[in-house]
């Protein structure tokens, strides 16, 4: 045999093997969306085709910031990727009104550059919206379809494990601090479910004891005095073949819980003043801030019913847990309120090594909170550290001590930035260039106000590791 004939039969089997993986692509359960090391769309298989409703036509060879100002879409994970130079996961909106999540993963060359991004997605079910009859907004039965962000391997693995527990209708149970993002996983979970009806929230907390009752189970007429000639449906009712999301359940009263135990057990609800068993299938997810077994110890909250929601547990780390996540979502709430309100603005180095440092108490809800006041409070289109300290101060009291005196209270400030500096950054060269000044200058500073760089670090480091 020739060594041409070897060679066509190379190329043979070469695009054989090329054939064979093009068919891969496009059979997949997973929507795949690839890019280039500059983000112009290289190609979408025929699952994403289904999946988002655009063909691959109208993207192929865009640009996703292009594409993103056109409103095909509301987010991109691999603009995120782009940022991160990491990978990168991001639940969005196409046109088409259909909700995605997408997990963007980098493809480095040999000299570290980004080549390409390769983008998993998968579909979301799209939540039907229910109107509500019930008082105020208390209970949440329509929710604005906010974009989720996130870079850190903390988020990923519970994004991992509410996609897996979407699969099956085994109860729920969302553990973390205020503002983590609890309502976003129920969401989340009940979107990939696929579930036909409803998603229902209700705030045990925020609702009165005397109508939690009625509102959670429904009455018959003339169960109490103003109840309607047609009586009502409860929420479970109305959830019924979706999913209940019972938040801030450990504030739920006892002789509730006792009634709330029977419905998830028996799989059917009785409403006030009525005597009919009323079948219903309804996923059940709860969520708390507080430790539960703790509860349960002190008799605040009853065993049989914990077991009874905590058949799947998911902890959401608080934000501080995974600063990875600090960055990206800044760059979201920025791009979400430049467009909100028409503004322009951006937030330089310096601020965001700030916010990065910053302990976030509030979590997320209250890094969103800081973004919003910074771009509609501060003239002008370039946020400062300045700006960011005036509002952190005004917030969380950074001065240890109330002074009348202008000098001390500027003592003060410049001690402050140059210990979080120095912590941050574990070099008086790195740390001066955060503040905007020469080494020299900072070194003088030291100096002049008797701080002690060791004694600074190694504060640093006990705090760490306590």
């Amino acid at each position: 045999m020739s060594g041409s004939d070897k060679l066509e039969i190379e190329l043979k089997n070469v695009n054989k093997q090329i054939e064979v993986l093009n068919e891969v692509i496009e059979h997949l359960c997973d929507g795949i969306y690839i890019t280039d090391g500059e983000g112009n769309t290289l190609r979408v298989n025929k699952t994403y085709e289904k999946m988002s409703g655009i063909k691959s036509e109208e993207l192929v060879g865009k640009n996703m910031k292009e594409l993103v100002q056109e409103g095909y879409f509301s987010q991109s994970a691999s603009l995120q990727v782009l940022k991160l130079k990491a990978p990168a996961t991001v639940m969005y909106t196409v046109k088409t009104g259909k909700r995605l999540l997408a997990k963007g993963v980098p493809v480095f060359d040999e000299k570290n550059n980004i080549k390409m991004i390769v983008n998993n997605v998968w579909d979301l079910t799209e939540i039907y919206n229910l109107q509500s009859e019930t008082v105020g907004s208390k209970i949440a039965l329509k929710e604005g379809e906010e974009d989720f962000i996130f870079h850190s391997k903390a988020m990923d693995k519970v994004v991992e494990l509410a996609l897996k527990a979407s699969k099956v209708s085994s109860n729920i149970l969302i553990l973390g601090e205020s503002g983590v993002g609890k309502d976003v996983i129920a969401r989340l979970i009940h979107k990939a479910s696929g579930y036909s009806g409803t998603y229902i929230k209700i705030n045990c907390a925020a609702i009165p004891e005397h109508l939690l009752e009625s509102e959670l189970f429904g009455y018959e007429y003339g169960s109490f005095t103003g109840a309607k000639k047609q009586g009502k449906p409860g929420m479970f009712e109305l959830a019924h073949k979706g999913t209940i999301f019972l938040d801030e359940i450990a504030e739920l009263p006892i002789h509730l819980q006792a009634k709330l135990l029977r419905v998830i057990q028996e799989k059917e609800v009785i409403r006030i003043g009525g005597t009919k068993q009323i079948a219903i299938e309804t996923r059940v997810i709860a969520a708390t801030n507080r430790d539960l077994e703790f509860m349960v110890r002190e008799g605040k909250f009853r065993e049989d019913l914990y077991y009874r929601v905590n058949v799947i547990p998911i902890k959401i780390p608080p934000l501080r847990e995974r600063q990875e996540d600090i960055i990206p979502l800044i760059n979201y709430f920025i791009s979400t309120f430049n467009k909100k309100y028409n503004f322009n603005k951006i937030i330089n180095e310096n601020a965001l090594a700030l916010l990065y440092n910053h302990h976030w108490r509030g979590n997320v809800r209250e890094l969103q909170n800081i973004i919003e006041r910074l771009l509609v409070m501060v003239d002008g289109e370039n946020i400062t550290q300045g700006d960011v300290i005036e509002l952190l101060n005004s917030k969380n009291a950074i001065y240890s001590k109330k002074t009348d005196d202008l000098k001390a209270a500027v003592k003060e400030l410049e001690v402050q930035m140059i210990k979080e500096a120095l912590k941050l950054h574990r070099s008086t060269r790195a740390a001066a260039k955060q503040l905007g000044i020469d080494q020299s200058t900072l070194v003088r500073k030291i100096k002049k106000y008797r701080l002690s760089y060791d004694e600074i670090l190694h504060r640093c480091d006990v705090e760490t590791h306590q």
